[in-house]
């Protein structure tokens, strides 16, 4: 892959030159909110700064004289603050051992004994570094950290919290003054301040903590929908402060505090890779392990053979189409399939059995995916092309690697030697999304015309449905994942159409054999509103579903069946946000029918039984079909919402269920932007398990809801988002280790500009260590409508983004009663916007898909009639 060691490398130069913008008249209007308002050779100076903490490793120290432990040094860019705070020197083996040091030769340590720990005035110990220059904008910062015995108590028998602030990690934010700022930020979703200051929050939850090896750890305030990382208006300042408050041992290491990335426009983030050369191999989705010997073949007036034999499984058979379809398109559907070698002058493409004579010349290249069950490569000799794989699918993903290889304009093949195999073996998709006829016939607001128009479009989008797997098994997504919604809250009779979805998906799925499967869900708790109290469910309610009785099995049984029966190979048993819960505060989940009170402790026990009893059918009628498990508190959140009843549920839930059924996991939110060892450690310790992750983040930034995305809560920040965003977190290394095998997106898959998105899902899932999400996305967009249309897109989405700025900032002005700074002149500037994005719009007409084009004109029509009536909702001035 051609990687990019610098967002903006081509354009340090000018970032040097033009540093000097960074003081200027204006710049009492810079501001984190919105990131354009300061330069962008500023910002771009500024990111490629790299780490801004100096002696972020504690290695320039002057060592004072001590009997023993460090306790009398000096660190340069440093100051020690309180008692009990250590430096480790590794040269001084009989005091420090390798575990006390992340990196280099120092750390710091920070001992706190429960005497120390006070009730009143409570002291803080730790470490504050110098001041250090910043912008109004976004950082990213990060600490590697070590834990043990971490009591969050002055006095056990007096007070039982959890960690709190007590692990105290905090910037301190100061003006061009060196006066220090208000830590305070206000925050739209709570409609309050939040401390900004505090950047602890990943043990914040915590209990306790017995021990926390050595982690790279993230300084957050808060998780999403909070905007982690801003520095408050006006500060060019910061301070660090590395500290402990609470009983305990900490130490910490290799801090990085940096320019983020989230203070770029998409476009600014992109638009540098437009100006480079690239091969066919390194715009390869997903990204290999590993490419060499690059070089180009010719295809011109060459006879091209697929060789192929054994036995015709239908992956292998999926991989022989796909390469005589792709190769066809150059030599006229004049590319054959023999059994042998017959041709030494033709190009031969022969996909090897694990048997075969030629096989055993590619020795080294079977090892490297020796147990890799998906694993691949790809070798040549003279005018033969040789493709091998651990499992006949893994012939079909070499194959679809060496078809995106084809320059078809030229007529050529940007060859690469490629060895290759996944990270997470499961990647998955959506199945289309729709309203059954029981649903339909509900909503009385529409006509019986109506009704008929929207079961034939329905019938129009499965077929579309059928055909998009084709695309998805291309880019090597292999597991296509129903939603329960569609079931509609008569969940049991989910209609026949249901029936229809699965047929006509297990159908196609099968063309593929092994390589692509479907996979269904159900909420057997959907009839239920959404986070109910149990006190407000009516008795009719409770008693349409029983976790012991044999109506209720049947009803899960009997809606599964035909999913099953078409060869759906994964059942995930949703308990998500239905199920209802106890007293005033969400998070303790219930029992809350009479038959399942009679029977069972608790919803763990219940749950448990049946999720046991629904794996031993399964095993006995579909033998080898996975089972998921999304339980009622699904991401650290909700566990603390439970106020310890998670706990109790899980440790109870874990002693009785079926190891082999995975828990769902969403991450330290619903959403969840980034994931750090914290909140793993935090779920692992709950869940017993690693859990499997079901991903919401694809449209975590754009979503216009108040619980979450830049245009409610951030407006100013909207110029931030991407309809085509790529798939973005931030992760720790070795990502895949901390998971189970299959990672679960929960977006759309059915329309074009989700397609694009999961280009990029695609691209991470298979290789997170070499992904990198805007060099992903211009992958993704180069391929789906090549370079100069790519271009567009992304002008479009920047025009449609800065109109949606000014629409998010008017309601937001609106539901505050805050209209009176709205003026003619104002509403003139946003109706300029909309003119340049009708514009942009108009610009994409030499885009040959009509699907994308439609979806791109109902959002901007939908949001410009939006604003319009925005406008109807401002008081008369007086």
């Amino acid at each position: 892959m051609q990687k990019t060691t610098s967002l903006f490398l081509l354009r340090i130069l000018l970032c040097v030159v033009l540093a000097a913008c960074k003081t200027g008249a204006d710049e009492s209007n810079w501001t984190s909110m919105d990131p354009s308002s300061i330069p962008l050779a500023t910002r771009q100076a500024e990111y490629n700064k790299g780490n801004l903490v100096p002696n972020a490793s504690f290695e320039n120290v002057e060592i004072g004289k001590n009997d023993s432990l460090i306790r009398d040094f000096k660190l340069t860019n440093w100051e020690v603050v309180g008692e009990g705070v250590e430096l480790t020197d590794l040269s001084r083996k009989t005091l420090y051992d390798s575990s006390e040091v992340f990196n280099g030769k120092h750390a710091i340590k920070i001992i706190r004994t429960p005497e120390s720990v006070q009730e009143i005035n409570n002291p803080t110990a730790g470490v504050l570094s110098d001041y250090i220059e910043v912008l109004p904008a976004n950082y990213d910062f990060y600490f590697n950290i070590r834990l043990e015995d971490i009591i969050p108590t002055s006095y056990l028998d007096r007070f039982q919290n959890r960690i709190d602030k007590g692990i105290d990690i905090r910037l301190k934010f100061y003006d061009a003054q060196k006066r220090e700022l208000d830590p305070g930020i206000y925050f739209e979703y709570i409609h309050k301040n939040v401390d900004n200051s505090f950047k602890g929050f990943a043990f914040a939850n915590f209990f306790y903590i017995d021990e926390f090896g050595w982690s790279k750890v993230r300084g957050e305030s808060w998780v999403y929908p909070f905007s982690e990382g801003d520095m408050p208006d006006q500060c060019r300042y910061v301070k660090i402060f590395l500290g402990l408050k609470c009983s305990g041992t900490m130490w910490v290491d290799d801090v990085d505090f940096r320019f983020s990335r989230w203070s770029f426009t998409p476009v600014e983030r992109i638009d540098s890779l437009f100006e480079k050369k690239y091969t066919l191999s390194d715009l390869l989705i997903p990204t290999p392990k590993e490419v060499a010997n690059r070089q180009t073949l010719d295809l011109k007036n060459k006879t091209i053979r697929l060789v192929y034999n054994d036995p015709v499984f239908p992956e292998a058979q999926a991989a022989l189409s796909l390469l005589q379809s792709r190769l066809g398109q150059i030599h006229h559907d004049s590319v054959s399939i023999v059994r042998f070698p017959t041709d030494p002058s033709a190009l031969e493409i022969v996909l090897l059995s694990g048997h075969s004579a030629a096989s055993s010349k590619f020795g080294d290249a079977y090892q490297k995916i020796r147990d890799k069950d998906q694993g691949y490569f790809i070798r040549r000799e003279d005018n033969r092309i040789f493709i091998g794989a651990s499992q006949p699918k893994g012939l079909f993903y070499a194959a679809s690697s060496l078809c995106q290889l084809i320059d078809y304009a030229d007529a050529r093949i940007d060859y690469a030697d490629i060895t290759d195999y996944p990270d997470f073996t499961g990647r998955t998709t959506l199945l289309m999304a729709y309203q059954n006829r029981w649903a339909l016939e509900q909503n009385t607001s529409l006509t019986d015309s109506a009704r008929e128009a929207i079961l034939e479009k329905r019938e129009e989008n499965l077929k579309r449905q059928i055909s998009n797997i084709d695309f998805y098994t291309y880019y090597k997504i292999n597991e296509l994942y129903s939603l329960y919604f569609v079931l509609s809250e008569r969940w049991w009779q989910p209609g026949e159409f249901y029936k229809k979805l699965f047929r006509e998906v297990g159908k196609r799925c099968a063309e593929y054999g092994d390589i692509v499967n479907s996979s269904v869900q159900i909420n057997p708790y959907f009839h239920i509103a959404m986070e109910q109290r149990l006190d407000t469910l009516s008795d009719s309610l409770r008693q349409i579903f029983s976790h012991v009785t044999e109506d209720g099995f049947n009803k899960i049984k009997n809606t599964l069946k035909p999913a099953l029966d078409a060869g759906a190979k994964t059942v995930m048993f949703c308990a998500d946000d239905y199920v209802p819960h106890k007293g005033i505060v969400r998070g303790e989940y219930v029992l809350f029918n009479k038959e399942d009170e009679k029977k069972f402790t608790n919803l763990a026990d219940a749950q448990s039984y049946l999720l046991n009893r629904l794996k031993g059918w399964l095993d006995k009628e579909y033998k080898g079909t996975r089972l998921e498990f999304v339980p009622p508190a699904y991401n650290n959140r909700f566990i603390d919402y439970g106020m310890g009843s998670a706990e109790v549920y899980f440790s109870d839930l874990s002693r009785r269920l079926d190891p082999s059924v995975v828990l769902v996991w969403t991450g330290n939110t619903i959403r969840s932007l980034s994931y750090d060892p914290a909140d793993i450690r935090r779920v692992t310790d709950v869940y017993k398990a690693r859990p499997m992750l079901w991903d919401n983040t694809p449209y975590a930034r754009t979503v216009e809801s108040i619980n979450g995305g830049y245009p409610v809560n951030y407006p100013q920040k909207s110029t931030l988002c991407n309809l085509f965003e790529p798939y973005d977190i931030q992760y720790p290394e070795n990502f895949p280790n901390y998971l189970d095998s299959r990672y679960y997106s929960n977006q759309t898959g059915s329309e074009e500009i989700s397609k694009i998105k999961y280009m990029t899902f695609a691209d991470f899932t298979w290789n997170t260590k070499d992904y990198n999400p805007d060099f992903s996305l211009f992958k993704a967009l180069v391929q789906y409508v090549g370079v100069e249309n790519a271009k567009l897109l992304l002008k479009f989405n920047e025009d449609y983004f800065q109109f949606v700025r000014d629409w998010g900032q008017l309601r937001l002005d609106i539901k505050h009663k805050d209209t009176a700074g709205f003026s003619v002149s104002g509403k003139e500037k946003t109706e300029e916007k909309i003119k340049v994005m009708e514009k942009s719009f108009e610009a994409l007409k030499s885009i040959q898909n009509e699907a994308l084009k439609k979806e791109l004109e109902d959002l901007m029509k939908n949001k410009i009639a939006a604003w319009k009536k925005l406008l109807e909702e401002i008081p008369e001035k007086k």
